[in-house]
């Protein structure tokens, strides 16, 4: 058979279909992220046509993952959304992690994260709240990973290659004059990291406040997730974390962690076709 170049339409129709499904789910993202959105929100935020933006929000309210209040011209989450977010949560619990973070609390005091790599951003997937909570972080909120202690020292354990991917289509976001915006900088921090086998961030996304991340390492030793440690830039002095906050840490860090199912079938789904 001849192959012309074109798109046969049952191949044109299937790429339609997967658009559809992917805007879909960047409203459900955008209602979750904002806590409230509007169409006009949705038009501009995700640039997509009026009459697109409103099918789907129409779609999703329909099925009552969304609710739509009609005096404010809002939309909410839903209690579908709602309940699928409770059964994700209950998916996510790991008394193996969370047997970590306590511990790290009861020797550092501090509040403590556990996370993952999504493209650009670094998925917190466990926590433990110490004395200090800087800003607001929950279980399966995302921070830039370039901009943290965990998403820097997850990707210093990648290959340059696929970092340089990640950020292919994304900015090297500033949100204190500390954080890294070019990715020769980036890439040059990485390599540090990767040397000292810990990542610090010192008012890179919060001004305000210092966080010590290290990496989590499955049975076979490869790194698959992060865990660091926040607290106010005072508790954060040259001394205090080379002889109590990255010892401590690293300690705790040190045995194989097993993440649940739900995290290590996206970790292995991403490795896959970022390789």
């Amino acid at each position: 058979m001849i192959n012309t170049g074109k798109q046969s339409p049952k191949n044109g129709k299937t790429d339609d279909q997967l658009r559809t499904v992917a805007r879909s789910a960047d409203v459900l993202e955008l209602v979750i992220r904002s806590g409230s959105t509007t169409l006009k929100d949705v038009q501009r935020k995700l640039g997509l046509g009026h009459t697109v933006a409103h099918r789907i929000l129409q779609t999703w309210t329909s099925l009552h993952y969304l609710n739509f209040d009609s005096e404010r011209k809002v939309y909410r989450a839903g209690l579908k959304l709602l309940w699928t977010g409770m059964q994700v949560r209950a998916a996510l619990d790991n008394p193996d992690l969370d047997a970590r973070l306590r511990q790290v609390f009861k020797t550092l005091g501090l509040t403590s994260n556990v996370g993952v790599l999504d493209g650009p951003l670094v998925l917190h997937v466990a926590r433990n709240e110490g004395r200090y909570g800087p800003f607001n972080v929950e279980i399966g909120s995302a921070l830039p990973a370039h901009a943290t202690s965990l998403g820097r020292v997850l990707l210093a354990f990648e290959s340059e290659a696929n970092v340089t991917r990640r950020y292919a289509d994304h900015d090297l976001t500033a949100y204190t004059p500390s954080t890294i915006t070019s990715l020769p900088l980036l890439l040059a921090d990485l390599r540090e990291i990767r040397q000292k086998k810990f990542a610090f961030s010192f008012g890179m996304i919060d001004s305000a406040s210092a966080t010590l991340a290290v990496p989590l390492r499955d049975s076979d030793g490869r790194v698959v997730a992060a865990m660091n440690v926040v607290g106010p830039m005072t508790e954060f002095g040259t001394d205090a974390i080379r002889d109590r906050i990255l010892p401590a840490l690293t300690d705790i860090a040190a045995p194989p962690v097993v993440l649940p199912a739900l995290i290590s079938g996206r970790q292995s789904y991403r490795k896959e076709h970022l390789a």
